[in-house]
């Protein structure tokens, strides 16, 4: 997308033809640049597990906020996976309490046998000692149990959380793969997200790379739209291109809303970068 810079003029305005003519084209010095319209962000939603699609929340060319469900697994199964977890981790809790109550009641014997050690056979002390010892075991064993149902009913909740697939950026969506009913997995384009935020790329001659700045402004002129207005350059790439010789380059549309409205990724554009300011000096 391509541009010339308009330091004074309006943010953007539209060039009808004249009636009965033809539309005509604007001037550009033999420097103008071409380009094209781009989304800052394009992104192909696939799911992080494989299952059946159920529902598919949003439609083509509808606005999308970040967190937004915009499809969904079939959740039966992973609901009923996430219960028989849940009963799971309550049934190692229940035996870890059971082993602890053991536990208590082998150190309580233990320290009867301790006090009346001089009226007893030693044998009995060492008992209670081996009871306490294999009760401890015991606990250990069910907490391990414990932490394991836990973990695996963490898995199982985030399995669920997953099953519903949300945008990771406001957007648009422009693309749907796939039908309520398909299979899916991790290498399944679900739908296409778009942000909303427009940028122009464009390519620049290593002559005039030099001149390109951060922050230096350009002048845009969509011909599909018969639209000029106004961006800012933001990057520009490190190294030129050896076959073209151009540096890539990126700027942000100076646009309002209803512009926004307007315009959509792919249009082509011209681009003319301003020219250098001139320096007024005293007589």
């Amino acid at each position: 997308m391509v541009g010339a810079v308009l330091l004074g003029g309006p943010l953007a305005h539209a060039e009808p033809p004249a009636e009965g003519a033809p539309a005509s084209r604007p001037a550009f010095s033999s420097d103008s640049l071409v380009g094209v319209v781009v989304a800052s962000y394009t992104l192909d939603l696939t799911s992080q597990q494989e299952g059946r699609l159920q529902l598919l929340k949003a439609r083509l060319g509808e606005r999308v906020t970040s967190g937004q469900v915009v499809a969904q697994l079939e959740l039966e199964p992973l609901q009923l996976e996430t219960a028989a977890r849940q009963a799971q981790l309550q049934a190692t809790q229940a035996e870890v309490s059971r082993t602890e109550l053991l536990l208590l009641q082998a150190q309580q014997r233990l320290k009867r046998e301790q006090s009346i050690r001089q009226f007893t056979a030693a044998e009995a002390v060492e008992t209670a000692e081996t009871e306490v010892a294999l009760a401890k075991v015991n606990v250990e064993l069910a907490q391990a149990r414990g932490a394991e149902a836990k973990a695996l009913l963490d898995s199982a909740s985030r399995n669920l959380e997953t099953a519903r697939i949300r945008a990771p950026f406001a957007g648009r969506i422009t693309e749907l793969y796939q039908v309520p009913g398909g299979l899916v997995g991790r290498a399944t384009p679900i739908l296409r997200l778009v942000s909303e935020e427009l940028k122009l790329r464009f390519a620049v001659p290593e002559h005039i790379a030099p001149t390109v700045r951060a922050g230096t402004l350009i002048q845009v002129r969509l011909p599909a739209l018969r639209v000029t207005l106004k961006a800012q350059v933001e990057s520009l790439a490190p190294e030129v291109d050896p076959s073209s010789r151009h540096q890539k380059a990126e700027a942000r549309l100076l646009i309002d809303g209803a512009m926004r409205e307007q315009l959509a990724t792919g249009l082509l554009a011209e681009v003319e970068l301003a020219p250098p300011p001139v320096s007024k000096r005293a007589p």
